[in-house]
């Protein structure tokens, strides 16, 4: 393994690096598309516009780019939280409307990976290295609704926020999945209420 991956290279000029994320691109979609499994590396060299000899210098099979795609994803997701966030007046906002700006944040960002989501749940289970990198993504998510706790902490009732910034992240991460990945016998717009509903319940006094 180790003399395969010293064959691929980490892009330097502008040019490479703009090839290689073109790849990642091309990758993302096709995984979302279609599946992990059901795309192979012609394929996505294709929709990036380079040869496949192209793609295996900078790869050396699928996985690989599916965990850089991992990694760009995740980055991406939190950049666009960040900038949804950064447009909020904290002064002024209502405590329901922002939560519900954060989860309909979130089903933005999770309705063009579909296919891609589905493939994260099953190699989380199969693969280490993805579950490392999944794992590490969702300290990083935890550790931002921490902050944003932390913020507004006067007001809470609850005096352990650690925890709950797990429960406010297990919550509205899993009502988010469920809405963008399974068939729906509820309405959207009422499961979002209710979901903002129990966390207003269970965070404020």
């Amino acid at each position: 393994m180790g003399e395969i991956e010293d064959k691929t290279r980490t892009p330097q000029q502008e040019r490479s690096i703009r090839t290689k994320e073109a790849i990642i691109r091309a990758a993302m979609k096709l995984f979302s598309d279609k599946g992990f499994h059901q795309t192979n590396t012609k394929e996505i060299a294709a929709a990036a516009g380079v040869s496949t000899g192209s793609f295996y210098s900078y790869f050396i099979d699928k996985r690989a780019v599916f965990i850089d795609v991992l990694h760009m994803y995740g980055e991406e997701l939190l950049a666009r939280i960040d900038a949804s966030m950064s447009k909020i007046n904290f002064d002024t906002i209502g405590r329901a409307e922002l939560i519900l700006h954060l989860v309909d944040t979130l089903l933005l960002s999770h309705k063009a990976f579909i296919g891609y989501h589905k493939d994260l749940s099953i190699m989380y289970h199969s693969d280490e290295v993805i579950k490392q990198l999944m794992d590490e993504q969702y300290e990083t998510g935890r550790l931002r609704t921490l902050k944003y706790l932390q913020m507004g902490q006067d007001e809470l009732k609850t005096e352990d926020i650690e925890a709950a910034s797990v429960i406010v992240f297990e919550s509205v991460s899993a009502i988010v999945d469920v809405i963008s990945f399974s068939p729906q016998r509820i309405s959207t717009e009422r499961l979002k209420s209710e979901l903002v509903q129990m966390i207003i319940n269970y965070l404020y006094k």
